[in-house]
Parts: C-alpha cells; sequence; structure tokens
C-alpha cells in the first residue's frame, strides 16, 4: 500500500464570498458551512468563528479537533465508514490542509452525568502558558459552534456533532482537489535490507462496552470487546480511527492526533534507515477481568512475535490504571517473547511530581518515556476573547466538576481538563529540568 499525503499548509483562514484556496489563504464563505452543517436535524443551531494563535482567545466547550482532508484517488474516502462507503483506505493519494483544524464545540442537555459514560469538554488557550500545554494552540482553528436540541440522545449528540465537523472538514480539504500541493510525503511499507531491526507498533486505545460510546472506532464501527487487530499505518492517515465526539478532554486522543500519530510519522521516517517499520498493532485495553487482561497481553505480543518482531513501541490513552495494567502485561508479554519494547506514557507524580508515577509496573519494563505529569495544576490568564459557551460566564467541562470562570483566570486542577493536554502519543516537546 502507497500512499501520497499531498500537504497544503494554510497561512490564514478568512470570511469571504467563496469557498476556497489559494497560496495558503483558506476563504470561507460563511453562510454555506453553516448550512452544510445543519442538514442534521439533531443540530438547533450553528455558528462558526476562528482562533488564530498568539491571540489572546480561549475556546471552551471542545468536543473534539480534526485536520481537513479529501480524498483525490484510490479506495474509499477519508473517514470511511462515516462520510463514505467502507473501503481499506490508506493507497492513492490524499489532500491535507495542515496548520489548521475543524473544532466543533457543542452545548446540549447531558443524559449521563456521572462515570466514565458521561460527556466532557476541553479548553483551549491560543496564547500563554496554556497555548504551550497543547498542539491546537498553534493552529488555526476554525471553530465551528454548535447547539444541540434538548430531546437528543448521547448516541445522538456524538454523531451530530461527528458529522457537522467531518462535512465541514472535507468541504475545505475539497478546495484543494485539483490544485498543485506545496510538498508531497510518501508513505509506503517498502522491502528494506532484512538486516535492519523489525519494528511494530502497539497502539492502546481504551475503550468502555458499557459507555454510549466506546471512545474509539474503526470504519466508524465503535470498538467494545475486541482482541488486538494488526493494521496497515496509512489506514490512520485516511481517518480509519475515530473517537467519541462528546468527550474533547486531554484524557483521550482527538481525532486530529489518530490522523496525525507522531509515532506512526516517525517510524516511517526511519523505515529502510535504521529500522524496519512492520506495522500496527491496535489494542483495545480496560477489561474488566484479570482474565482479560492477561488475554489482550498474550494476543498482542504473540503478534508482535509471529511478525518477527525485534523491537515493539507502546502507547497507551487514558489515566486509567486498568488499562495501564494491560500495557505493562503487554510489555512483559512482549519482553518474554524476544520482543524488546519501549513504552511511551504520562505519569501521575501529585501536584509536586514526588509521588509514585505509575500506579502498576512490571520488572520487564525497563525502557520506558515520560511525556509530561497527569497531576500538575496549571493557572491560566484572563483572555480578551472566548468562543463557546455562549455568554454565560461559568460552564462546566465535566459532570461533578465545579464550574469554571471562562473569562477570567483560571486554575485547571490538571492537563486533563485542556484538549489535547496530555501528550499521549509523543508528539509534543516535553522537557524535564534535574536537580
Amino acid at each position: 500500500m502507497k500512499l501520497e499525503l499531498a500537504n497544503f499548509p494554510v497561512k490564514n483562514v478568512r470570511f469571504g464570498k467563496h469557498t476556497s484556496y489559494n497560496n495558503g489563504i483558506l476563504e470561507m464563505h460563511k453562510d454555506e458551512l453553516i448550512a452544510l452543517a445543519s442538514e442534521d436535524e439533531r443540530i438547533a443551531s450553528v455558528d462558526l468563528d476562528l482562533a488564530f494563535p498568539n491571540e489572546k482567545t480561549r475556546i471552551v466547550l471542545v468536543r473534539d479537533a480534526v485536520e481537513p482532508r479529501v480524498k483525490v484517488s484510490g479506495p474509499g474516502c477519508v473517514f470511511p465508514g462515516i462520510l463514505g462507503p467502507v473501503e481499506t483506505v490508506g493507497e492513492g493519494r490524499t489532500h491535507r490542509l495542515s496548520g489548521v483544524t475543524v473544532m466543533p464545540t457543542a452545548e446540549y442537555r447531558l443524559t449521563v452525568t456521572t462515570g466514565t459514560g458521561a460527556a466532557s469538554a476541553g479548553l483551549v488557550d491560543m496564547w500563554g502558558p496554556g497555548a504551550l500545554m497543547t498542539p491546537f494552540g498553534s493552529t488555526i482553528n476554525i471553530v465551528l459552534v454548535l447547539k444541540l436540541i434538548d430531546d437528543v440522545t448521547e448516541q445522538g449528540a456524538h454523531a451530530a456533532i461527528q458529522l457537522a465537523e467531518f462535512r465541514v472538514a472535507d468541504r475545505l480539504a475539497e478546495t484543494t482537489r485539483h490544485l498543485t500541493p506545496d510538498d508531497m510525503e510518501v508513505f509506503e511499507l517498502s522491502e528494506v535490507d532484512s538486516s535492519l531491526p523489525r519494528v511494530v507498533y502497539i497502539l492502546g486505545y481504551l475503550t468502555a462496552w458499557e459507555d454510549p460510546h466506546p471512545a474509539v472506532a474503526y470504519y466508524g464501527l465503535p470498538i467494545l470487546e475486541s482482541l488486538p487487530t494488526f493494521i496497515h499505518p496509512n489506514e490512520l492517515f485516511d481517518g480509519a480511527l475515530t473517537k467519541d465526539a462528546r468527550k474533547g478532554w486531554g484524557n483521550h486522543p482527538m481525532t486530529w492526533n489518530w490522523m496525525s500519530n507522531p509515532v506512526v510519522i516517525r517510524l516511517f521516517e526511519e523505515h529502510g534507515k535504521r529500522l524496519n517499520f512492520l506495522g500496527v498493532i491496535l489494542q483495545r485495553t480496560r477489561f474488566e477481568s484479570e482474565l482479560g487482561k492477561q488475554v489482550t497481553a498474550a494476543c498482542a505480543s504473540q503478534i508482535a512475535r509471529l511478525l518477527r518482531a525485534d523491537g515493539a513501541i507502546l502507547t497507551r490513552v487514558s489515566p486509567s490504571g486498568n488499562n495501564l495494567i494491560e500495557v505493562m502485561l503487554t510489555v512483559q508479554g512482549c519482553e518474554r517473547k524476544g520482543v524488546k519494547t519501549v513504552f511511551i506514557t504520562p505519569e501521575y507524580g501529585g501536584g509536586d511530581g514526588t509521588e509514585l508515577p505509575l500506579v502498576f509496573y512490571v520488572p520487564e519494563a525497563t525502557a520506558m518515556v515520560a511525556t509530561g505529569s497527569l497531576e500538575r495544576e496549571i493557572k491560566l490568564p484572563a483572555p480578551t476573547k472566548v468562543i463557546g459557551g455562549d455568554d454565560t460566564e461559568l460552564v462546566i467541562l465535566q459532570p461533578g466538576d465545579p464550574p469554571l470562570s471562562i473569562r477570567g483566570e483560571v486554575t485547571l486542577r490538571s492537563r486533563l481538563q485542556m484538549t489535547g493536554g496530555l501528550d499521549w502519543l509523543g508528539g509534543m516537546k516535553v522537557t524535564c529540568k534535574e536537580y
């Protein structure tokens, strides 16, 4: 499978009479895009706004973020199973508008207000300390401000938000279909020197079968109970993996993160040079029994061995200690089968960083990369502009949490409350100091 990912960088976005892309300028016909997002009867109202880096803008009630992409050749479409039929993607050519996101914010009446199934909303600051803690502080964000009808179900809320953001993203990327890109990357698992170490990526993701949406979908199919699945990494670039569009907290990657997975990109960069990239093992975590945890670990590590992998890189999502157990057991399983591992994860550590960094570990986990702390308090200055949350002063990002005064200084109890605030996949540039 060979995928050409054509890049059209966006330097500025503005509203105008047409929806078009020209020399780095993305022009949007606001009424056209609002009408497109409004086609869903579950959406009561739609607005569009823009958030630029270094402006004192705060975006609240964020539910997801996606990079505009469109398939111009090859089978399927971007977001197969959602915007089009299920066809295996990852081949042909895909166009991307880089440096920009479509970011939905949404208000609706929650019907699930407790437990892991409750919706959550995130916050993004475009300036100051908050902008440095999320990739979305440096992108131009086209904010889709949604209000849903009162009697929408949780499943309906997810579908309405996701369809609106994907349709708008698709329409924006469509403006590049007949244009020549600034540059193009080619992703292919070509034959390489057989002496290079064989490396597989085990991508762990948490799902919960009892929730309205289990958090992750593959080709539009929500993943409930599933054993590890081997896929071609190119599928991720075409949006084969998507998320619950009701949840914008940092405890899960956004759809943008799945489509731009830094581990996959880095492994492709080293393919044929330092290593032989074999592909991706999708591993569903958070099994409810010890037996389930042992089985998923045994299955993922066995796939790695059958691929004759010399090494494996593992990542996970969610601060859940439950899923940390399964990933650690997978590390152990790989090591015992002769597959060397590197585990990338945020750590706990308490408010001052001196507490236990991991709630579970195995002796075989000797190569780990920390990508930041789950539990540090963050203080953010007051913005001059707020997008989302209507004209209210207070918003609740997670049911059960105290309301935040979004127009003044804000103290977040952790980076979990920030969209993209936790670096699950190693894409941010977190550093540490040694004392």
